[in-house]
């Protein structure tokens, strides 16, 4: 077998390469080693419940991106987002919404907000958070949060995966905030999309049904070899193919394992890139008024959980009549060890300690385990990450997608990647 363009894995970024390639008239063949479509945009069903692989909502400012979501009827939601503190809920983002803290707390944390330190050169995500925030500030929240979403501590990442993903501290908000809740919403969207389905089991991988339209996709495919030269992929299941342009959205580092031939000191600078796994823990309820908020944060460290969120508030349909749902999302460094049950019975301890609902509300728990989550920018990441690209694109590889660039992209940015590719 051989095709114009073989494509390694079904996430968003591949569909949307394979679909743009069929469009132009080329033979562009998708292989995807699970029975599924999506990566980590894939929906799932438990019972009647619909979830999705995190919390996922459409939130694209780019016209062409936009253009592509649009094609699915949507939902939407104004984004407003809470955080759980020490027995309290505020609104997002928690610096601007204060006003239930105690007057000590706020006090202290205003006073090391107005009096934090200037750093002449930031060298790293923790000197940021303190040059931004305040070192209470930082170490109160945003460190805690860190390490429960990064899995590392904020001093050993990089600051380059920024951009417009924190907020940029307003003291006349701040202030306002400390006294009032009628407080503006403050989020990097103004809008935040969901699909609509009817029929329900439709789920955020709806949004890339089109993209399935004039194109071909071989579930249960696991590449296993990767010979460059004679540009020959080679699967688990003793079948190969060979192509003429190789696009891959697979892990960086699994991509460099799989590929023959490769010089020790790439295959080095891919053991130096790492990325967190995720425990999924998706909860029905038989209750129609058990989720409260879209999503919300976490910065107590006896829950596990960094973040939640409610697919029965994405959309009604996501539960069946009279029920509600949530996800919880624990984050991995690569190399930990996942306890399971430890993660079951601490969903079970924080839907308690926030006072969520009853034991006996609870219709099931069901766990996943996704063994990528997001790539972690330690420091010094970059360097290793391009010099792994480079080689691989003058071997004539095509890197698509969060995990086959190995950037901190969000759907649309994936969808982009893979729809706008350039080979060489």
């Amino acid at each position: 077998m051989k095709v114009d363009y073989l494509v390694l894995g079904a996430g968003i970024s591949g569909l949307a390469c394979a679909h743009e390639r069929a469009k132009e008239g080329k033979n562009a063949v998708v292989f995807e080693a699970e029975n599924y479509y999506g990566g980590l945009c894939h929906s799932f069903n438990i019972n009647g419940f619909t979830f999705d692989s995190a919390v996922h909502l459409s939130f694209t400012k780019n016209n062409e991106a936009r253009e592509f979501f649009d094609k699915t009827p949507c939902i939407s939601h104004l984004p407003i987002s809470y955080n759980y503190y020490n027995g309290l809920w505020l609104k997002h983002p928690l610096i601007n919404n204060m006003s239930d803290m105690s007057a000590l707390e706020k006090t202290r944390f205003l006073k090391s907000l107005i009096e934090k330190k200037e750093y002449r050169v930031i060298a790293n995500y923790g000197e940021w958070l303190k040059a931004s925030y305040g070192d209470l500030i930082a170490e109160k929240f945003y460190y805690i949060y860190t390490k429960k979403y990064w899995t590392v501590r904020p001093e050993d990442m990089s600051t380059s995966w920024i951009g417009s993903r924190l907020n940029t501290p307003d003291l006349e908000k701040i202030l306002y905030g400390s006294f009032d809740k009628n407080t503006e919403i403050d989020y990097y969207a103004k809008e935040m999309r969901y699909p609509f389905v009817a029929s329900g089991r439709g789920g955020y991988v709806t949004f890339l049904k089109p993209l399935l339209k004039g194109i071909k996709v071989i579930y249960n495919k696991k590449a296993i070899h990767i010979d460059l030269n004679l540009k020959r992929v080679y699967f688990s299941d003793n079948t190969s193919c060979h192509y003429e342009h190789l696009v891959s959205s697979i892990p960086l580092p699994e991509l460099v394992n799989i590929c023959g031939y490769i010089p020790d000191y790439i295959q080095k600078n891919a053991s130096k890139l790492k990325a967190s796994k995720i425990s999924i823990v998706s909860v029905g309820f038989n209750k129609s008024n058990i989720a409260k908020y879209l999503w919300f944060y976490i910065y107590d460290d006896d829950i596990l959980a960094a973040r939640v969120n409610s697919p029965s508030i994405k959309s009604t349909k996501n539960a069946p009549e009279g029920s509600s749902s949530m996800q919880f999302e624990v984050y991995h460094y690569h190399d930990d060890i996942v306890d399971k049950q430890k993660i079951i019975e601490n969903v079970r301890y924080s839907l308690n300690k926030m006072k969520i609902c009853q034991p006996e509300d609870i219709i099931f728990i069901d766990y996943k385990l996704l063994p990528f989550g997001n790539v972690i920018f330690l420091k010094e990441m970059e360097i290793h990450r391009n010099i792994v690209r480079n080689y691989l694109l003058n071997k004539g590889v095509t890197l698509i997608g969060r995990f086959g660039k190995w950037e901190y992209l969000w759907s649309d940015e994936s969808y982009l990647s893979g729809k706008n590719i350039l080979c060489p």
